[in-house]
């Protein structure tokens, strides 16, 4: 009986360790991640599915950078 075994995996052959990151784009196609529909109520910060309410960072959205206190 003859085993083989898999190699280890190599820097090449790994997937990168960074996810994915999924943002409402103003001027694009924007199928929802959770049911596939594309109507959106878009507010300053998110947008959310009219659907079934998953909610999306806009891309260029509201950032809060914090309070300076002077």
């Amino acid at each position: 009986m003859n085993i083989q075994t898999c190699p280890a995996p190599t820097r090449k052959s790994r997937p990168p360790a960074v996810g994915h990151n999924i943002l409402y784009r103003k001027a694009a196609s924007n199928p929802c991640p959770g049911c596939g529909k594309s109507q959106w109520l878009v507010g300053r910060v998110v947008a959310e599915c009219a659907f079934c309410e998953t909610a999306l960072p806009l891309e260029h959205g509201f950032r809060f950078s914090g309070l300076s206190v002077g």
